[in-house]
């Protein structure tokens, strides 16, 4: 694996391939040690390049976009029509038992006549 160092320390510089184990920040290795390259770089001491000498940048996975989260004022219009269409349905039940009550009402008055 290719790394470059960006923080100079004292480690294995066998797994590296340096002359040394005091490594310096800026050097380059080609052919370092996959295990310890990733332990370098998941301690932020170095980063993978790629053949030009530059970083490799993860590249976002393409997903499906997510679906859209209702929108706050869409969630409280339907609200306010739900209400709205639950209030219109028990007037016109009440209207309906008034209308009732009073035939009766009126049936019962006609029979006692």
């Amino acid at each position: 694996m290719k790394i470059k160092i960006l923080w100079g320390f004292v480690g294995n510089g066998g797994l590296l391939g340096a002359s040394s184990n005091k490594i310096k920040a800026g050097e380059s290795f080609d052919d370092a040690d996959d295990e310890y390259a990733y332990t370098l770089i998941g301690k932020g001491l170095a980063v993978e390049v790629d053949a030009n000498g530059k970083p490799r940048v993860a590249k976002p996975k393409e997903t499906k976009p997510t679906v859209p989260k209702e929108d706050k004022a869409a969630a409280e219009k339907a609200a306010a029509e739900k209400a709205a269409a639950e209030k219109e349905a028990a007037d016109r039940a009440a209207a309906e038992k008034a209308d009732a009550e009073k035939a009766s009402a009126e049936k019962a008055a006609a029979e006692a006549k």
